[in-house]
């Protein structure tokens, strides 16, 4: 084993090379992949997404940017057929790689249920902090370079950079290098900059790359000296122009328009304060429950308002640890239905609202602590069971809310992915259950004295009635946080 034979080698073993073109390739590749795999966690997706995506990702995209390169060099490789599969001699064109993982992420995304324009939005700003590892593969291999310069050019420069550009007799422009920083700077500024402050539809994330890389490559490409050509234009630049157009019409939402990128979400309701009102009998209840099982505690209103929310599970693990909860659990839903139809309350607004969606077309889910027996009972005391097309209880959630397991299994019953979806609730742990996996989180407050609790959960959207949800969900936006990356 050798390393750093030469320039180019970064070891051998025997005629086996790890080329540094490999080793940047790569090595731009898997911290882009990296980056993404941070961020689909937060949105909620499981790690296999893109485990499974990356290696033919990789294949795919090297394969488009050797056959991109090979035709625009056919009179070259025509009479060289061996060396068209010699890639570790250099030879990959971006555009081409760029094109065939794109059609590769098309039809993966879409047999995944996965918005192909969110990814776009997450992968496409990585992409350039891959290339600008990339380059430095060109450097490794002496390529992507530009026109002759004087040896005094480089005075400011590493020794290491002046040296490996001085190609066939000649000091070259360093054009890699030039690519390899704005690619660096255009991902740092759409990261933050285009993320936070102009991000406003699904997919401006990957057209401001289309838009930044386009006006990069064209600027670069006109000093390089090694340029694709077809007759005599340089066909990266045709490519970049093309690239810069289409991001630009991306960005002003003309896509969206033409081709109907806009959907409806998904809509998913808590249960309890958010469409019935049933605090009152679920302290009676409990109330009930304690004069039973401890006699002599004297409930608070602060604690019987502490009911609405934990699971039945849950509360009577913290007050009734000794107890059989089996038994409190059947006395707890015998109680509900002898109370129910006396103390559970609709909140205003909703039946209506309901019944607009459901013959809008949305699909509707209730995602709840409670368990799915009472969520039913609910629905059907408020008069809307009908217009729910799938109920996830306490039961069939593998952890209660705040997690946002209860969210992704009642998409996986609805067959749907979970990018444009919105949830309502009124509890600070709905809200945190909608963020941990970046959905659009609409917090309901009927009492404007919860506001200030809702609000330090940072909710997309606050609401004091129900009925604001109808004109919400018709707005033409990203419907999940796209704060969250």
């Amino acid at each position: 084993m050798q390393f750093f034979p030469n320039s180019k080698i970064f070891v051998s073993f025997g005629t086996l090379h790890i080329t540094w073109y490999a080793i940047c390739i790569l090595t731009g590749a898997l911290i882009a992949y990296a980056l993404c795999q941070r961020t689909i966690k937060k949105w909620g997706y499981a790690s296999a997404l893109l485990e499974d995506y990356l290696f033919p990702l990789l294949l795919i995209g090297i394969l488009g940017a050797r056959i991109y390169y090979v035709i625009f060099e056919w009179s070259y490789y025509s009479q060289h057929v061996e060396e068209i599969v010699a890639i570790w001699h250099g030879g990959l064109a971006i555009h081409g790689g760029i094109i065939a993982g794109l059609l590769f992420s098309l039809y993966y995304f879409h047999n995944h249920h996965v918005s192909f324009l969110r990814m776009f939005d997450l992968i496409m700003p990585n992409v350039l902090l891959a290339q600008a590892f990339g380059r430095w593969g060109n450097f490794a291999n002496q390529e992507a370079y530009g026109q002759i310069v004087l040896a005094s050019y480089y005075k400011f420069f590493p020794s290491f950079i002046k040296n490996q550009m001085f190609i066939d007799g000649y000091y070259r422009q360093p054009t890699f290098l030039y690519e390899s920083c704005l690619n660096l700077l255009g991902f740092l500024l759409i990261s933050t900059i285009g993320r936070k402050k102009l991000y406003r539809h699904r997919g401006d994330c990957g057209f401001m790359y289309c838009v930044w890389y386009g006006i990069t490559r064209f600027i670069v490409e006109g000093m390089r000296s090694d340029s694709l050509m077809i007759g005599s234009f340089r066909i990266a630049q045709i490519i970049s122009v093309i690239a810069i157009i289409i991001g630009l019409i991306g960005l002003k939402g003309v896509f969206h328009r033409i081709f109907g990128w806009y959907h409806k979400p998904v809509i998913l309701l808590d249960v309890d304060g958010t469409i019935s009102s049933s605090k009152a009998c679920i302290a009676q209840i409990w109330t009930d429950i304690f004069q039973k099982y401890r006699p002599d505690d004297v409930l608070t209103q602060d604690q019987k308002d502490s009911f609405s929310g934990p699971t039945v599970e849950e509360t009577i693990k913290q007050y009734f640890p000794n107890e059989d909860g089996k038994k409190i659990h059947e006395m707890y839903d015998a109680l509900y239905e002898k109370y129910a139809s006396q103390m559970v309350l609709a909140i205003p607004g909703v039946e209506d609202t309901i019944q607009h969606l459901h013959d809008d077309g949305y699909l509707i889910g209730v995602v709840s602590n409670k368990t799915t027996n009472l969520i039913e009972i609910d629905l059907n005391l408020i008069g809307i069971d009908s217009c729910i097309d799938c109920v996830i209880g306490a039961e069939n959630m593998p952890k209660p809310k705040p997690s946002s397991s209860g969210l992704v299994a009642a998409c996986d019953a609805l067959n749907v992915g979970h990018d444009d979806l919105v949830y309502v609730g009124d509890t600070c742990q709905d809200i945190q259950a909608a963020r941990n996996m970046a959905a659009y989180s609409i917090a309901f407050s009927a009492y404007s004295s919860e506001k200030k609790e809702l609000l330090v959960y940072d909710p997309c959207r606050l609401i004091h009635s129900f009925s604001e949800l109808q004109d919400i969900v018709q707005e033409s936006r990203a419907w999940c946080d796209t704060r969250i990356w």
